[in-house]
């Protein structure tokens, strides 16, 4: 009987241990607050930015359930074309960098309000390091809703600026 106390003892004990570990092993940082567009900036860079295989708990809290993420990019035929993602199909695009990371940062911004609503134009730089030379920059057309507690994300739209197409001064920091 003593023997089968313990066995029963050390497997609950084992089975705590684990579990318990493994939740404190999964527990993520809090995401930053969006109380504020100007938070929502931020959040937004810190959610793209690092290795593409991070945990993205924080970008989808970004997003309303449907949000769209949407490069406009020339295709191979020379054509430009919006190419609408989901919120998935942008994590799993960006999941297969592995451990490669990058950092974006939103250099500049101006805002549209309106009640609950809201469109942003982003200037955007990628860097390999935080505080490294831009290697992308581009155009961010954000729009985002209010839930009277924090902004979330509706859409992104964006083009990466190309030689044919710089960057218009009024974008510039």
């Amino acid at each position: 009987m003593r023997k089968s106390t313990i066995s029963s003892f050390s497997l609950a004990s084992i089975l705590f241990i684990s579990v318990t570990g493994a939740a404190s092993a999964q527990a993520a940082p809090p995401c930053p607050s969006t109380a504020t567009l100007p938070d929502l900036i931020k959040a937004v860079d810190d959610a793209v930015s690092g290795p593409g295989n991070k945990d993205r708990t924080c970008m989808r809290q970004l997003f309303i359930p449907d949000a769209w993420l949407i490069p406009v990019s020339k295709g191979q035929d020379g054509q430009w074309a919006p190419h609408v993602l989901t919120l998935d199909d942008w994590i799993t695009r960006v999941a297969k960098r592995g451990s490669a990371v990058f950092y974006e940062r939103q250099v500049k911004y101006s805002v549209d309000q309106y009640g609950h609503m809201a469109h942003l134009w982003s200037t955007y730089e990628v860097r390999e390091t935080p505080e490294g030379k831009a290697t992308v920059r581009g155009i961010n057309s954000m729009q985002a809703f209010y839930d009277g507690t924090q902004w979330k994300l509706v859409e992104i739209l964006w083009e990466a600026e190309s030689p044919a197409e710089p960057l218009p001064a009024e974008f510039l920091p």
